[in-house]
């Protein structure tokens, strides 16, 4: 990599890694703002729900103005609607106030994946590898979130750590107005995308008609899976405050989540030498019992476990992101990702909602248990993938070679 493609890596993996460091600091809050608010948990976990549907819903605006305004204008709007809406979230007076400035905040910094994924995929040459060192820095974003808040909690208040986060949102935004980033032209992509289309359009369409019952099956997955991340996420801070230590649940949080990031890079490598369908079944297989016993199991074994839930959740993620991309028409990817945004991140953002209920009615450990029953359907489906796709593979060995599409399925 030329060092101007270095640059707009940095640029991007921070921002990045900033977007989840906000998304991951109410959760880490939660149970400060329970006592200043005295709110229930189902409460708690409605407004980590809101937030959610407005972080995921945010996704299929931000694909068309990223095509229409450029990338970087996007992210400037990401950065500076974070900057504004933090201080609301950290001036809150009440619940009500929480959930609409979180609400903001959701919209503001769900801009940010199809205009930061589209800037790293126009700009560098090698792009699976700067696509796997962005995916890297959301985990470690994620991972640093609870120990950055609850060490601001515990020195001052629960708010600094929201004031904090919008400095620094404020210079990311005055960063990226300032800096010129190596970005290919808009018409150069369009142009490529068009020609696959023009030259096999019919086979396209043939190849899209024939792979859209396993593309619905992903978004599936996708809100099923998303369900459990908004569950897991919100209340796993909480689960570890209460089961293993009341003042360094923020830090064992931060172990667990540092998993994410190496499950991102060894998911990223696998995908690269197994077929992605035959893969997706084993990881989730791996993932369920981690997270049943994340919902039975106390102390250090805790910790353990709820960290081995989050590496093979996160194994998980690229190769799910790789079957959309095999399952969608060139030239639709875009959108096609967008749409996933917005299944995983916005109605599986219900998650929040279902995880409180199970807390509020009985305990976190209840929720966790739930939860696993969504991460079963996940696993159900990703069974589903593969045996179609060997079934597809068994047809196309043994169709006439003029008939084979051009890219294999």
């Amino acid at each position: 990599m030329n060092p101007l493609e270095r640059r707009l890596i940095a640029y991007t993996s921070s921002a990045h890694g900033l977007v989840h460091v906000a998304e991951l600091t109410y959760p880490a809050l939660l149970s400060r703002i329970e006592d200043d608010f005295g709110v229930r948990a189902v409460v708690l976990g409605a407004i980590a729900s809101v937030f959610a549907w407005a972080f995921g819903s945010s996704a299929l605006p931000s694909g068309y103005l990223t095509d229409r305004l450029g990338s970087r204008r996007v992210l400037l709007y990401t950065f500076v609607g974070a900057a504004i809406t933090l201080v609301l979230v950290g001036l809150s007076p009440n619940a009500w106030f929480l959930a609409a400035s979180l609400a903001g905040l959701g919209l503001s910094i769900g801009l940010y994946h199809p205009a930061g994924i589209s800037l790293v995929a126009q700009g560098v040459q090698q792009r699976g590898l700067a696509l796997g060192y962005h995916g890297v820095s959301g985990n470690v974003g994620q991972a640093i979130a609870p120990l950055l808040a609850v060490g601001l909690a515990i020195a001052v208040d629960w708010r600094l750590a929201f004031f904090f986060l919008a400095a620094v949102a404020a210079v990311m935004a005055l960063v990226l107005r300032a800096t010129t980033l190596p970005v290919q032209g808009q018409a150069e992509v369009v142009a490529t995308e068009s020609a696959v289309i023009s030259e096999g359009g019919k086979q396209q369409q043939r190849r899209f008609n024939h792979l859209l019952i396993p593309l619905l099956m992903v978004y599936a997955a996708f809100v099923l899976s998303g369900t459990v991340y908004r569950g897991v996420i919100t209340f796993l801070p909480k689960h570890l405050e209460d089961l293993v230590n009341d003042d360094l649940g923020g830090v064992f949080t931060t172990v667990a989540l540092l998993m994410g990031a190496v499950g991102q890079y060894i998911g990223g490598s696998l995908s690269q030498r197994i077929r992605l369908e035959r893969l997706v079944p084993v990881l989730s297989m791996l993932a369920l019992p981690s997270l049943i016993l994340t919902g039975f199991l106390t102390g250090a074994p805790l910790v353990v476990f709820s960290a081995a839930f989050i590496f093979f959740y996160f194994a998980n993620q690229p190769v799910f992101t790789g079957l959309i991309a095999d399952y969608t028409p060139a030239g639709a990817v875009g959108r096609s990702y967008g749409v996933s945004f917005f299944a995983g991140f916005g109605i599986g953002g219900t998650g929040g909602i279902l995880a409180g209920f199970f807390v509020d009615r009985w305990d976190t450990a209840a929720a966790f248990l739930a939860l696993s029953g969504f991460m079963a359907v996940t696993l159900t489906l990703s069974i589903a993938l593969w045996l179609m796709s060997e079934r597809r593979a068994r047809a196309l060995a043994a169709s006439p070679v003029g008939e084979r599409p051009s890219s294999p399925l």
